[in-house]
């Protein structure tokens, strides 16, 4: 028997990073058991400091998955892996946009959808007991040595022909996540989302209400729906909501979801509501009428204001997102958005600087610029969050400096602090506070310990790497 060892390429010191397990583990070990021999592959999943998750577990595969901004932790991972002779899978949103980012440590990448690739690498290694290139090369969907790729693999076309996901290998808690869609209709200038799956699949009505009987089964009390616009089939929502109050799962589970707000309608509030969705969550991105053009289009700055007065009303939490410094975004154009989040009833906010990220028109003007590049680059650079490491962070702006961008930046900062202090009182999540408050508080002090390591010169230890 093989064992696959997943692991996700995280910064150990970012909170929101190490909060909950992901779920693209549990998909693919759910789709390989249902394809692979019996008892032929054992699956572990695991995060934390590489070195010594390699040898605690002593895996055949380590199979990877990341993000851009973490993908040095990527390549990182995949060099201690390669030490030990284990092969290598990488996965995830960056190198299926990036395949051209593969290491030397690194034997395949998925791209894209990965269920049946995954599965005819693992096909491959139990046959051969290696990814040979050679073998390899008559894989489709992957990118393997000296950037070579085959061909395109066709995404599933039923997302109700996947089993469920293996939760017990991730573990349950009092929160999960459901994902009842793939991909996203629209095509915001930031996002690869839509690039990247293609045309948006929806799963049934039968086939959620069949993951959430599971869940609510194993204790879980609430449930976030992860996709990128959850209400964007209306049809399909009013099923689901009434599903849901048939089997009585709205007076046993709360739920929360994302929204694009030019699909808001009392309907579609009711709708929720009638469900026990009790948070949801827009990317509201400007008060900028021009700029929200540019961003994402398609949407007002009125919808957006009625979007949250209508959840409000309805006695939902309202979060939201916010990007500055698009190209020629001016002072005054960030300040509108400043401005319409004082005058608007939203609870929780945050607010991104706009940054390149692969596969989307933003980063062919980053490329154009010289700022990023396929390979090679410091990709924690691609720092979304200005308040950590801002002096490297890389930033578009074309009308304020970095320091000036700083400054208007650290005014937001300022006002979300503030309005979330506010809001967290009457969140409905406030008895996950203690929870939130003791992990942050043991990531803090692994900080403290590693600077004060570095500060007397002392080799870190294995288990702060």
């Amino acid at each position: 028997m093989k064992k696959v060892l997943f692991t996700a390429a995280v910064n150990p010191d970012v909170l929101a990073h190490n909060l909950y397990a992901p779920l693209w583990p549990a998909y693919l070990a759910a789709y390989a058991e249902q394809h692979l021999p019996p008892q032929s592959v054992e699956f572990h999943w695991d995060v934390g400091p590489i070195a010594p998750l390699l040898d605690r577990h002593r895996p055949d595969v380590l199979a990877i998955s990341s993000v851009t901004h973490n993908y040095g932790y990527a390549e990182q991972y995949a060099r201690e892996a390669r030490k030990r002779g284990i092969g290598v899978i990488i996965g995830g949103p960056h190198i299926s946009c990036l395949p051209q980012s593969l290491t030397p440590a690194m034997d395949a990448a998925c791209i894209g959808e990965g269920e049946q690739t995954f599965v005819e690498l693992l096909q491959l290694f139990l046959a051969t007991g290696r990814f040979d290139p050679t073998d390899l090369e008559r894989i489709p969907g992957i990118a393997f040595a000296e950037g070579q790729q085959t061909g395109p693999r066709p995404t599933l076309p039923k997302l109700d022909d996947l089993p469920h996901p293996k939760r017990a290998l991730i573990g349950y808690g009092y929160r999960a996540y459901v994902h009842t869609a793939r991909g996203c209709v629209y095509k915001c200038v930031f996002c690869a989302t839509a690039r990247l799956w293609g045309k948006i699949r929806y799963a049934s009505a039968d086939y959620i209400l069949e993951e959430l009987d599971e869940l609510v089964s194993r204790g879980v009390r609430v449930v976030r729906f992860a996709d990128d616009d959850f209400i964007s089939n209306l049809p399909r929502l009013r099923e689901i909501s009434e599903k849901v109050q048939r089997r009585g799962f709205h007076k046993r589970l709360r739920f929360s979801c994302w929204c694009r707000a030019n699909h808001v309608t009392p309907e579609v509030v009711r709708t929720l509501r009638a469900m026990s969705v009790v948070s949801v969550k827009f990317g509201l991105e400007s008060g900028s009428q021009r700029i929200l053009d540019y961003l994402k289009g398609g949407v007002t700055v009125e919808q957006n204001r009625r979007a949250v007065v209508l959840m409000k009303e309805a006695g939902m939490q309202v979060n939201a997102d916010f990007i500055i410094g698009a190209p020629d975004e001016t002072e005054a154009e960030m300040l509108e958005t400043y401005k319409f989040i004082r005058k608007s009833p939203i609870d929780f906010f945050d607010v991104n600087v706009f940054s390149p990220l692969p596969n989307t028109p933003v980063w062919d003007l980053a490329q154009q610029r010289g700022l990023v590049n396929d390979k090679g680059m410091d990709w924690s650079r691609l720092n979304y969050k200005f308040v950590r490491d801002k002096q490297r962070a890389i930033h578009l702006s074309e009308r304020l400096t970095h320091g000036q961008l700083e400054q208007v930046n650290a005014r937001f900062e300022r006002l979300r602090r503030w309005r979330n202090l506010q809001a967290v009182w009457r969140s409905p999540w406030l008895n996950e506070l203690p929870m939130l408050a003791l992990r942050a508080s043991w990531l803090a002090l692994r900080r403290c310990t590693n600077g004060v390591l570095r500060l007397a010169g002392t080799q870190r230890p294995a288990a702060l790497d």
